[in-house]
């Protein structure tokens, strides 16, 4: 098993570029580069540097590699699709510049499935034709992704149309292999009651790309007995420094070793932005602990 780490805006709480209560996008470069990692993801596009020459003096001023992009939308709306694979294009151009490697891939959180995170036999499923329109969608901007020569993975995401186990299942049998790979999140599996050292030994031949995540599982309980929905799990702490959580780290390490995994993780902790964060001092816990329990054990 061999480990590269990162971490993403989302751990500064960053989920959409203009949200005025954002911290500068500066800040954020350097407390990822304090906290000890070497690389970042792109975050929504604008709130980083979008020109090529900016950006990469930027990442070279503290030290980070740009290592994936994000694709946050509405897959699951086909009204949509010519707006999200001109949305694709224009991050590509500027991923592609800094060799970053992947695309990940989501489904964006929306109603009823917001309030329904967590919810795994209640939950509404799209219809059959509403899954084809968003797995065409998918295999469209993944061609413009691998165009680019970064790869699409798919990350499966708590409050969004792709889920729920028999949602990951569906989706990696409709979904071309050789096209679309597959990120696996600790926390959101564990949020919809996946196990993620299953999930990734099931798929290690797609398993392209991880994120580390942990999940607070009180708060985990309430969300889900109570049916609270996903932005508001998260301003109540849903989401905590790696270690603190019930992510059974010893587990997946074990199957990274088992699978002989060599690639990039990226950390994560989604945070409230218009709450107080202590956000450097959790990302450096996260990365003391991976390297403790996870790397040296």
């Amino acid at each position: 098993m061999k480990l590269r780490l990162s971490n993403a805006p989302c751990s500064w709480g960053i989920e959409f570029a203009d949200n005025p209560t954002n911290p500068a996008w500066e800040t954020v470069l350097s407390e990822t580069s304090q906290a000890g990692y070497k690389a970042t993801e792109l975050g929504p596009l604008g709130y980083l540097p979008t020109d090529p020459k900016q950006l990469n003096a930027k990442l070279q001023q503290y030290g980070l590699e740009l290592i994936a992009g994000t694709i946050f939308k509405h897959l699951h709306d086909p009204s949509q699709r010519d707006a999200i694979l001109a949305y694709t294009h224009e991050t590509c151009k500027v991923m592609q510049p800094q060799g970053a490697k992947y695309m990940v891939v989501i489904d964006h959180v929306s109603s009823p499935r917001t309030d329904q995170a967590g919810q795994i036999e209640t939950a509404d499923r799209l219809s059959d034709s509403q899954w084809s329109e968003m797995m065409k969608t998918i295999t469209e901007l993944a061609i413009i992704c691998k165009s680019y020569d970064i790869t699409p993975v798919l990350h499966p995401h708590a409050g969004t149309y792709i889920e729920y186990r028999d949602e990951i299942d569906r989706a990696m049998n409709d979904l071309d292999a050789d096209l679309v790979q597959l990120v696996v999140d600790s926390g959101h599996s564990i949020y919809a009651g996946i196990n993620p050292a299953e999930l990734i030994r099931t798929y290690q031949d797609r398993v392209a790309y991880l994120h580390f995540k942990d999940i607070n599982k009180s708060v985990h309980d309430k969300a889900t007995a109570e049916g609270i929905d996903f932005y508001t799990a998260i301003g109540q702490g849903i989401f905590c420094p790696l270690g603190n959580g019930c992510v059974n780290f010893e587990e997946i390490r074990q199957t990274l070793n088992d699978i002989n995994y060599d690639g990039w993780v990226t950390v994560e902790q989604d945070v409230d932005p218009a709450v107080e964060n202590s956000s450097l001092e959790d990302a450096k816990e996260s990365l003391d602990f991976i390297h403790d329990k996870v790397i040296q054990s």
